[in-house]
């Protein structure tokens, strides 16, 4: 994981210089989003779930920005067999770290790619007999991710994003976790106008009676 996350900062520090003569005043981006996630292992996808989180954009140059993510979601993977012996439904927490370049398509798209990791906590596994915490059977993982994304007005976004991991779930298993998620970002910093004036403070003008 470490070695992708400095091929990746070296990769983003290389186009940042390519793009260095677009440079214009700095323009972050926070917000809130919310994802739909179809989820499944090598075997197929077999299961929808909902999450949400935050994310972060620096812009680095006009058409280009460092971007990043915390997302969390409860993921229930269906009937599966651990190992022999070890069978049923598994239900697990999720939270991701996504980090990575995007790059402005148009003036109403992104693109991103990037490196995520994920952090599993609470692993269940329903039997016919009962729950058993598997927290022993599954680790960790690191994943790849592909994310577009359009912008409607200044409202919100809508993007679809596919995420492929490059470690297994379980520790005793060469299974992959492959993820398509639809996702919609709600925009939460104040956007400037051309006299610099930024929305939020109009709005505390307006509630002093200025």
């Amino acid at each position: 994981m470490k070695n992708s996350i400095l091929l990746l900062l070296l990769f983003t520090k290389s186009i940042g210089t390519l793009f260095a003569q677009d440079v214009e005043p700095l323009k972050n981006k926070f917000g809130v989003i919310l994802s739909t996630n179809i989820f499944g292992f090598n075997e197929g996808f077999n299961k929808v779930d909902v999450g949400g989180g935050f994310y972060f954009s620096r812009k680095i140059s006009k058409r280009f920005s460092i971007y990043t993510e915390i997302d969390g979601s409860r993921r229930n993977y269906g009937d599966l067999a651990l190992m022999p012996g070890q069978s049923g439904e598994f239900t697990t927490g999720n939270l991701a770290f996504y980090v990575g370049p995007m790059f402005d398509i148009g003036k109403k798209s992104n693109l991103s790619f990037g490196v995520a990791e994920n952090y599993i906590f609470s692993p269940e596994l329903k039997t016919a007999t009962g729950t058993k915490e598997v927290r022993s059977e599954t680790t960790n993982y690191s994943s790849l991710f592909f994310d577009f994304r359009h912008h409607f007005g200044n409202k919100f976004s809508l993007g679809t994003r596919y995420e492929w991991g490059i470690n297994s779930i379980f520790k005793n298993s060469d299974r992959k976790v492959s993820t398509i998620s639809f996702n919609m970002f709600l925009p939460l910093r104040g956007k400037r106008n051309q006299n610099n004036t930024d929305v939020k403070s109009g709005i505390i003008d307006a509630w002093s009676g200025k």
